[in-house]
């Protein structure tokens, strides 16, 4: 859209200081003036689908039909702002502004303009270019006079008319500035924990009540404003006091960034400044703040009890534990991931069913929790409030689900916002209970969880799939990373294999490990990496360099952060080394007798190198603990063949392409393995992190081979040991990760029976 030869997008309105529109400086320095022909208008545009004319005519109603350029096809209605003109010809003794909203597209060169009133047309001509806002509002300024603040209030509610362009609300907000006449301060503030804004301070036309507030805030919001008057002594006959809620709706307002208030007043637009000295409350002060204003303020019953409520809000306060209805709660753990979610395992004491919802707060944000979270039994609870007078003859002996357990994705803490749960009692009474999230730093911090779950409990099988199992698939593990390393004869530069020894946190693993190795000609000058968790790196650090000195070995020791076992501790140690080829080995796996690295070397040259091989590895009791992950073709899922079988059932079997390896101690090349990424952070215990690798590495062309005829022997787990409740919740935790992400492609592959 064109007026004049000019595009409105090419006239930005500027934004003018506060004043600026009234004193006409801009009128002297352009020396224009309104037409006063009656047949040519000036006009400015807002945006590009609004225009506003200005010229002069002997009557105009406050609604007109205008026709542009004469096109029977761009016809529209325009409201008119009109004011009276002083020692005229009657011809010319009304001004007016019309606003045009013009709805045609493209760049249409808008010439003339006819407006139909009392069944006649008038014809205007734009006789110049387009005009900036503040030109424009200069003139009719110029020559409106003392009706110009209606005339400014009348533009200014159509611009805040209509849809939300940035061009009108900037076109609007200068209107504003300069047009709206201080009438008061805002001189506290502070955000209620669902959102809206308590605002208090003194004006003298502000609206009692409801009213609607424009907010100077990057722009303008708008927002609905309940109020109520509050008697100030200090004030005289300038004003009084006010104190209200205001609801912008889901439009965040920064209170740091508010820079005015502006409303319809009896006579115009005012404003309320802020105070340079306001006084900005918590969000947990502010219901206290309301109640103590409550006793003096005056308003409508729908007023006070929006106010009422408001300072009913969380304070930071436990409200539950004072509640006279029989409902309490605690917490066992609430926490929090690094990046977003929040697990919450606590009980809850409600014999009676009385509270209707349970809200789990985090500043701004919230989620209703009752509907999803897994109860859980907890006969201590039961039992904790067996003689308290007012459970003692609520509570049935027989039912103890009073435990719950939920994972609540994207809530995030690191605002510093208060958390607490929110409880809807009867209806009425909301009761508040504030929590203290922890940081979920490392995988440990799940004991505590896990240590109230029953493995044979069928709740505790939801638990998993509906809370702890999405937690985990969410939770975004650091990668495990080496931070320092030192060298004891240490050199790769001849070599194009290495072994990596992963050590958990019992020195003794590692230090046994390193004896055989020395040991074992096969593996004495082999170069050696052995990676540590940080904080066994000082202590062991010592007793490596004696070894290294003692057997002549080469050996790098690895200091690695963010280490959970002792899949991370070899991951950490692939980035300190070029060599090609890796040979990894947990340091609580041994080897059987001597020779075995050569057998592994050679299966793994005869493919190429493009192949990950494990041995079989077994108990100290001589049973199968490994001897390769195959498919079950019948009920399509993975499983480890002749586990706890003897080893003498896999007597002269043959090297096999199995569908998984172990991470007991497997070899492959550095490149595959940190092609795929390495170990996935996503699991609880090796074993599936195992499976996870070699199937990513199968599907980027690196299958697993199981070497029967190399043995490895577990000495840090015992059968009877797996079977502990904690052996088995993790279990069950990874397994139901690993098929969340592999069974549909598990069924879909070929593999060995």
């Amino acid at each position: 859209m064109t007026i004049a030869a000019r595009h409105p997008m090419q006239s930005d309105p500027p934004q003018p200081a506060r004043g600026e529109i009234l004193t006409g400086t801009a009128l002297l320095g352009d020396q224009l003036s309104l037409p006063t022909d009656g047949e040519t208008v000036v006009a400015a545009p807002v945006g590009d689908d609004l225009v506003l004319i200005s010229g002069v005519t002997d009557t105009m109603p406050s609604v007109v039909p205008v026709l542009l350029n004469g096109d029977p096809s761009m016809s529209m209605t325009a409201s008119v702002l009109t004011w009276i003109r002083r020692d005229v010809p009657p011809e010319a003794s009304i001004g007016f502004v019309a606003v045009v909203p013009v709805q045609v597209a493209g760049r249409v060169r808008i010439r003339s303009i006819v407006m139909r009133r009392k069944g006649q047309q008038a014809r205007y001509t734009l006789i110049r270019r387009a005009l900036p806002l503040s030109t424009f509002m200069n003139i009719v300024s110029g020559d409106a006079g003392s009706e110009f603040p209606q005339v400014a209030d009348g533009v200014t509610q159509a611009l805040l008319t209509g849809r939300n362009d940035p061009k009108r609300i900037g076109a609007a907000l200068s209107l504003l500035t300069a047009t709206a006449r201080n009438d008061g301060f805002v001189e506290v503030m502070g955000t209620v924990d669902t959102g809206e804004i308590l605002l208090q301070g003194w004006s003298s036309e502000l609206p009692v009540d409801q009213s609607r507030l424009i907010v100077s805030h990057d722009g303008l919001v708008t927002g609905e404003f309940k109020s109520a008057k509050v008697q100030r002594d200090d004030l005289g006959e300038r004003g009084y006091g006010f104190v209200g809620i205001l609801d912008t709706g889901d439009t965040t307002v920064d209170l740091q960034r508010l820079q005015r208030l502006f409303f319809r007043g009896h006579h115009g637009w005012r404003t309320l400044d802020i105070y340079d000295r306001r006084v900005h409350l918590a969000s947990t002060d502010v219901p206290a703040h309301i109640r103590d204003v409550l006793p003096r303020a005056a308003a409508n019953s729908e007023t006070l009890t929006t106010l009422r409520r408001a300072g009913e809000r969380f304070d930071g306060r436990d409200t539950v534990s004072g509640l006279k209805e029989p409902v309490r709660i605690g917490m066992d753990m609430v926490l929090e991931l690094p990046k977003g979610g929040l697990l919450v395992s606590g009980w809850m004491l409600d014999p009676e069913r009385l509270v209707e919802s349970v809200i789990l707060h985090v500043g701004k944000q919230s989620a209703a929790i009752d509907g999803t979270w897994t109860r859980l039994a907890r006969p201590d609870v039961t039992t904790a409030f067996q003689q308290d007078g007012a459970f003692a003859q609520r509570l049935d002996p027989q039912r103890h689900d009073h435990g719950f357990l939920a994972f609540v994705p994207g809530l995030s803490s690191a605002s510093q916002e208060p958390v607490y749960f929110e409880l809807s009692v009867g209806g009425e009474t909301a009761a508040f209970y504030p929590l203290k999230p922890i940081r979920w730093s490392s995988r440990r911090a799940l004991d505590r969880v896990m240590s109230v779950l029953d493995p044979r409990s069928a709740a505790t099988t939801m638990a998993i799939e509906t809370h702890i199992g999405p937690m985990i698939q969410s939770f975004d593990h650091q990668k495990p990373r080496a931070i320092e390393f030192r060298d004891f004869g240490y050199d790769e530069s001849a070599s194009r294999t290495g072994l990596i020894v992963g050590g958990g946190f019992e020195t003794e693993d590692i230090l046994v490990a390193l004896c055989l190795l020395a040991l074992d000609p096969d593996t004495r000058d082999v170069p050696i990496i052995v990676s540590v968790p940080a904080e066994l790196f000082g202590r062991i650090a010592v007793e490596v360099q004696r070894l290294a000195s003692f057997y002549s070995l080469g050996i790098r020791l690895v200091a690695a952060d963010g280490v959970q076992d002792t899949c991370d501790a070899l991951e950490a140690a692939v980035h300190v080394t070029k060599l090609e080829t890796l040979i990894f080995l947990s340091a609580g796996v041994l080897p059987r007798r001597q020779g075995w690295l050569p057998l592994m070397e050679r299966a793994y040259r005869t493919r190429g190198g493009k192949v990950l091989v494990s041995p079989t590895v077994v108990f100290e009791d001589n049973s199968i603990c490994f001897a390769g992950t195959l498919l079950d073709q019948h009920e399509r899922k993975l499983v480890d063949r002749y586990l706890g079988y003897p080893c003498d059932a896999i007597r002269d079997a043959e090297p096999t392409e199995v569908m998984a390896g172990s991470t007991a101690c497997f070899i492959v090349s550095r490149s595959a393995f940190q092609d795929i990424g390495g170990f996935s952070q996503t699991y609880l215990s090796v074993k599936e992190k195992g499976r996870d690798l070699c199937l990513k590495l199968k599907l980027a062309g690196t299958p697993s081979l199981w070497l029967p005829e190399v043995e490895m022997i577990a000495a840090d787990i015992g059968p009877d040991e797996a079977n502990l409740p904690w052996q088995r919740l993790t279990q069950h935790v990874d397994r139901w990760s690993f098929d969340r992400r592999w069974s549909l492609l598990v069924a879909n592959m070929r593999g060995v029976e």
